[in-house]
């Protein structure tokens, strides 16, 4: 019991010294945060949509300035047959029409009603609810957003999510 008394003992006079050593008037502090999305797909009986490669669905780079506007780098998703009877992702399926179902801007979690969001496929704008047939079983996808946002406060952390629809119907 002693040891433990004492080990207790030790380690609050360190973290009290610890502290104090940090405590002073004239340092600077600053919050560090570390964040991440992950990106998710629910599948098809047919298709499932994927990051590049197969992989997980990559988070993209918001550049925003401080009126609200907006641009991204490119986020690649792939259409890819699946088989849910044993949840196996196949090969990419390049015959696969790509619907841009909806968008929304964050600022500090909050929704703004202002912003209008674009949204491209390698630099062709795609229309919300409009589905458009790509030759190709990918799309590179970036946002961006002219407009000044004043219905909310440009500050804190700024996310944009965009919902995508893949469907493929085999023909016979």
């Amino acid at each position: 019991m002693k040891l433990n008394n004492f080990f207790v003992m030790g380690a609050t006079a360190f973290a009290m010294t610890s502290g104090s050593v940090y405590a002073a008037d004239d340092a600077a502090i600053a919050n560090v945060i570390w964040s991440g999305d992950i990106g998710s797909s629910i599948p098809s009986s047919n298709l499932i949509i994927t990051g590049l490669g197969g992989g997980d669905i990559e988070t993209g780079k918001l550049y925003v300035d401080s009126k609200g506007t907006f641009s991204s780098s490119e986020v690649v998703l792939e259409s890819r047959q699946f088989d849910p009877e044993t949840a196996t992702v196949g090969d990419r399926q390049p015959g696969a029409t790509w619907t841009y179902v909806t968008s929304q801007l964050l600022l500090d979690g909050q929704v703004s009603d202002q912003a209008e969001i674009k949204v491209y496929d390698d630099g062709l704008e795609l229309q919300k609810a409009t589905p458009t047939v790509i030759d190709i079983s990918y799309v590179k996808l970036a946002v961006k957003n002219d407009i000044e946002i004043t219905d909310i406060p440009v500050q804190g952390n700024a996310t944009v999510s965009v919902q995508m629809a893949a469907s493929y119907v085999e023909q016979l």
